[in-house]
């Protein structure tokens, strides 16, 4: 089963959610609440960027918590692109994927076998390196951008949990 984003979001909890999103440029902390429709306006009770910040994340998470679907897609390939690129590219090296910082326009779900993705995934979440939980987050978003399950039998959604 193929969790959306949303739904990774929502099971990750408030805490982890916000920490994500607050690790976010403001451009791509914009695009998120864009995604869901919330205005991205400062308000003037933002006295500083950091109110503003968490003003956003608390609002972005009132919509994924209250099981609204959609939302999310943008947050999660962001927080991995601007703050996870080197556990990207420990996978794409294991899957041998050429890539650039963890980055690739390689079709690599559809033309890596299997065995080799699973290996990769595998390795992945023993890295001494790298939190079990984002590990989960990557690889259960790679299925889900993919319209694939390869890596189902790994069983991660249960590392989302707090």
């Amino acid at each position: 089963m193929n969790l959306a984003p949303h739904e990774i979001c929502h099971r990750l909890g408030e805490t982890k959610f916000k920490e994500m999103f607050l690790a976010l440029n403001a451009a791509a902390m914009k695009a998120s609440l864009s995604e869901v429709g919330l205005s991205a306006i400062r308000l003037p009770m933002h006295h500083s960027l950091r109110k503003r910040n968490e003003d956003w994340a608390r609002k972005l998470w009132q919509t994924v918590s209250s099981g609204r679907p959609g939302g999310c897609k943008l947050l999660l390939f962001e927080w991995l692109r601007q703050t996870k690129s080197p556990m990207l590219a420990a996978f794409l090296d294991a899957a041998g994927v050429p890539h650039q910082k963890g980055l690739t326009d390689a079709d690599f779900m559809k033309d890596v076998p299997e065995e080799k993705l699973l290996a990769a995934a595998t390795q992945l979440l023993a890295h001494p390196n790298f939190d079990r939980r984002d590990v989960a987050i990557y690889l259960l978003f790679l299925d889900y951008s993919n319209e694939t399950e390869k890596f189902a039998e790994l069983n991660l959604a249960q590392s989302l949990q707090p």
